[in-house]
């Protein structure tokens, strides 16, 4: 039997990351809410410059995101209707 016991040294690399993902999360909540940039890095901690970057980050992710939305939803409704031997496989599930 294999023994999966997490390091210490693991456990808290992971701990302080999804803290940091938890920090990130809420500046870019708050920078969706409209409140200054330097008001954000003072209340979260993180430096200026990262707020910045992700109030960056954030207009390109929207972007992408609308984009990568719109291509899939065209690809969903193009699978909408099942071919006549998809439709006789499915039949009887």
């Amino acid at each position: 039997m294999h023994d999966f016991a997490i390091q210490p040294k693991t456990l808290r690399e992971a701990w302080e990351q999804g803290l940091q993902q938890g920090l990130n999360q809420v500046a870019l909540n708050m920078l969706r809410e409209g409140i200054d940039l330097t008001l954000v890095a003072k209340l979260t901690g993180l430096p200026l410059e990262r707020v910045k970057n992700l109030q960056a980050t954030n207009a390109d992710d929207s972007q992408i995101l609308v984009k990568d939305f719109l291509k899939l939803s065209e690809s969903s409704l193009n699978k909408v209707w099942l071919d006549p031997e998809e439709d006789e496989a499915w039949k009887d599930l």
